[in-house]
């Protein structure tokens, strides 16, 4: 079964939501494998732009993902920054062999700073690192 990327209705309203549908569609247009990954994909993340004051939730289900504006359901893992942050992790570097984040990349080194000093906040991030793993794989544009 293909996968697929939605937007849900009057997710377009949002300019993140299509901006992130595109990027993921992108994504497995460049890197079929990718595909894999996404269709493996079960559960909800919420991204907070909180400096755009949106909301954003990607919805994994069916072996697609549909893009939602605001909040929908109950998300799985809360992801709370600024605009900058939601497109610098679009450039973690992934290491080749599993495709996990690369910690010796250098964004994925300002990340893991901006984590730690509270720029970026992840909410239910490790009882779902699963999901999150997929997730910076699905959204890479580097790997």
């Amino acid at each position: 079964m293909e996968p697929f990327v939605a937007l849900a209705p009057g997710a377009e309203r949002n300019g993140f939501a299509p901006m992130l549908a595109q990027l993921v569609r992108d994504n497995l247009t460049e890197r079929p494998t990718k595909k894999d990954t996404l269709r493996k994909m079960r559960g909800r993340v919420a991204l907070v732009i909180e400096d755009l004051e949106l909301v954003v939730t990607l919805h994994f289900h069916d072996g697609g993902v549909t893009v939602h504006d605001d909040f929908h359901g109950i998300p799985d893992t809360t992801v709370r920054t600024t605009a900058e942050w939601i497109t610098k992790m679009s450039l973690i570097e992934l290491e080749p062999r599993f495709g996990l984040p690369d910690p010796r990349g250098e964004v994925a080194r300002e990340v893991a700073k901006a984590q730690a000093d509270g720029s970026i906040k992840v909410h239910g991030g490790l009882p779902r690192l699963p999901l999150m793993l997929r997730l910076t794989k699905l959204l890479s544009v580097v790997g």
